[in-house]
């Protein structure tokens, strides 16, 4: 119990120190250019929080940021479960596979944000873009992770006869379980960020990403700036609540 609050602590200490040196290096920025227009300071800044929060139009966006990201990142997740268990069953699936993935990993993404644009529009490029940047990293990770897997077990999955569904059932997913938490809390963390940025570029309605292209067009940058922090913080806050679940779910597996 000594152990865990203690490392809850130190925790909490590291937290508040980068919390503390961000501000430091904002506050210092902030003087040296002297210029709302440039770079708010922090009081005019953490001012807008009340007018973002008190405009129906932040929530509206909110929640259409939120919508998107979830819609992504359950996409992906299928995707990326069904080439996993592909990939691990099937030799050349999973050199077709890797082959696949990496290409997909190096797509500029601005570059295929406005590809999207055209073809699906503004409201689906950022669906799209969120797959194709979070599902390579979810495979790439999963397969990175069980790349150690003695070719022992395998035998022993052979030799008992056990098919592909019982052997990813019984090898690969549990060899898999204990990085679950981090690797799709991150995910989902990295995709709302993703998504916020297609939204800017495809200017998607009832999206957090909109509102802050119109503060930027109006230049109301200390707006700007607040939405930022604000889209900072859902981020945050989901990938904290995603892997407290999924770590409790997956306790058993933990590494």
């Amino acid at each position: 119990m000594n152990g865990t609050f203690k490392k809850a602590a130190v925790n909490a200490l590291y937290v508040v120190v980068v919390i503390g040196a961000v501000f430091a290096v904002w506050w210092v920025a902030a003087e040296l250019t002297d210029s709302e227009l440039v770079l708010p300071g922090i009081s005019a800044t953490f001012s807008e929080f009340g007018t973002v929060f008190g405009n129906p139009e932040f929530w509206t966006g909110l929640s259409g940021t939120l919508l998107r990201s979830v819609l992504a990142y359950v996409i992906s997740i299928v995707l990326f479960f069904a080439t996993y268990f592909f990939a691990v069953s099937f030799g050349p699936f999973a050199r077709a596979a890797d082959i696949f993935v990496s290409a997909l990993r190096s797509l500029p993404a601005v570059a295929v944000t406005l590809i999207l644009i055209l073809a699906v529009g503004g409201k689906g490029t950022p669906v799209v873009l969120g797959v194709i940047v979070i599902y390579p990293v979810m495979y790439s990770a999963a397969r990175a992770r069980t790349a150690t897997v003695p070719a022992e077990l395998k035998e022993v999955c052979l030799i008992c006869g056990a098919g592909k569904i019982k052997t990813f059932s019984s090898l690969w997913l549990p060899r898999l379980a204990g990085g679950l938490p981090d690797m799709l809390s991150s995910a989902f963390s990295y995709n709302i960020k993703t998504v916020i940025g297609a939204e800017i570029l495809a200017q998607t309605a009832d999206g957090l990403g909109m509102l802050m292209k119109l503060s930027q067009i109006y230049l109301e940058s200390a707006m700007l700036v607040a939405f930022v922090i604000a889209a900072v913080a859902v981020s945050v806050l989901c990938e904290l609540i995603l892997k407290l679940i999924l770590k409790a779910v997956l306790y058993k597996f933990s590494d």
